[in-house]
């Protein structure tokens, strides 16, 4: 028979101390039982094993040989819980990919900005709101490149400029541009910026360089000789763009043989009036006249009034 328990019994006995015949009283058994034991000759008895075990303070499966069994279990329950905690870190790893790096789209939300609304396009799950003069950022979690294209399919919805060398993204509904955007993003979050201006960003390179070749705008130009008085007004207003005032008088009988008025470009050496409106006619007038450019100076090319004079120079 095997003697492995016996073996235990006689060194967890001689370890607390106790004779067998100690041992067999605490068990309610002879001490000749407990020499069989561990001798080998005989088991105790199966009900025995638990208080034997309480008794010789071991552990009972490590008594009756099942340590093993008992090391696998746990070895066994062990790696189950290391294998859900790698499982869930996995999880939470996929999520926060598919979540930076997945495209929700933007919404479209309304800011104030001076005496109106605007609006711009947010990223979804941005948070944060910040506004500063023309500036307005959020705060995503999200990754860059997302949230660049998020933005960039906002502003395809808005009408391209170019000036200055530069595009621009002018939104006509709210008649602002949006003049720059930017996505900067640092170990934890992402900004996302809009810096805005009022009306059309374009225009105001304009203003200078049409300023500059008319020697500027808001001036009168005319002509008075002794038959007719011409006088046309190149300006600039924010809500209408360039727009132009051309008035003509007849000296002679004081009749306005023209009221018009337009709007205006330069291109090149020349300036194109296009009359959207005209108050009074009295003559027949084109719907498009061209003035060269000359030394600040308009020299009209299609003269329409010849009767009255010869060159038109205002």
């Amino acid at each position: 028979m095997d003697n492995k328990i016996g073996e235990k019994i006689a060194l967890a006995r001689k370890e607390k101390g106790l004779t067998q015949k100690e041992l067999g009283d605490k068990l309610f058994v002879t001490d000749k039982a407990v020499s069989k034991w561990e001798r080998g000759l005989s088991l105790p008895d199966i009900s025995l094993f638990d208080k034997l075990s309480k008794v010789l303070d071991i552990d009972m499966y490590s008594l009756i040989g099942l340590e093993n069994d008992s090391n696998d279990y746990k070895m066994k329950k062990q790696f189950r819980k290391r294998l859900i905690i790698i499982f869930i870190f996995v999880l939470i790893i996929v999520f926060m990919f598919l979540f930076k790096m997945v495209s929700f789209g933007y919404v479209t939300e309304h800011f104030r900005y001076s005496n109106k609304l605007i609006n711009l396009g947010v990223p979804k799950f941005s948070f944060l709101m910040q506004n500063k003069e023309n500036n307005y950022s959020f705060k995503s979690f999200r990754g860059k490149e997302v949230l660049k294209n998020e933005v960039k399919d906002f502003l395809n919805t808005l009408d391209f400029m170019t000036c200055n060398d530069t595009v621009y993204y002018y939104d006509k509904n709210s008649d602002v541009t949006i003049i720059d955007y930017n996505v900067i993003s640092n170990l934890l979050y992402s900004t996302i910026s809009y810096s805005v201006r009022s009306g059309n960003y374009c225009d105001r390179f304009k203003v200078v360089e049409y300023g500059d070749i008319l020697g500027g705008l808001n001036k009168r130009r005319y002509t008075d000789n002794d038959n007719i008085y011409i006088e046309f007004i190149p300006s600039y207003i924010e809500e209408n763009s360039f727009v132009s005032h051309l008035i003509i008088v007849d000296k002679n009988t004081d009749e306005v043989l023209e009221d018009s008025s337009g709007t205006f470009e330069i291109k090149g050496n020349e300036l194109i009036y296009f009359r959207e409106k005209i108050n009074k006619e009295s003559i027949d007038v084109p719907n498009k006249s061209i003035f060269k450019i000359k030394d600040k100076k308009l020299i009209l090319e299609d003269n329409y009034l010849y009767d009255y004079i010869d060159v038109v120079v205002l």
